[in-house]
């Protein structure tokens, strides 16, 4: 149905599908949460999770308990 090529496209530029570039720096720079919370839910690309930044904001986020057991086991070895 999708080629490869179609789907790489799909998983690099619609993690932002709904805000403009403009508009989502700067809601990125106003809330951190959510900008964690998209990073974790539609994927990194090429960026990275700041450890200590994700310390902070882990208990705030609305993720899956999945991806939250996971963050936690990397961040402070926590055993799920």
């Amino acid at each position: 149905m999708f080629s490869k090529l179609t789907y790489a496209w799909y998983a690099v530029t619609m993690h932002n599908w709904d805000y403009p570039t403009e508009e989502y720096q700067k809601q990125q720079q106003a809330d951190p949460v959510w900008h964690l919370e998209r990073l974790i839910l539609y994927g990194l690309g090429n960026q990275k999770l700041n450890r200590k930044t994700l310390q902070d904001y882990l208990p705030k986020l609305h993720i899956p308990e999945d991806r939250r057991a996971f963050l936690e086991l990397l961040v402070w070895n926590k055993k799920f």
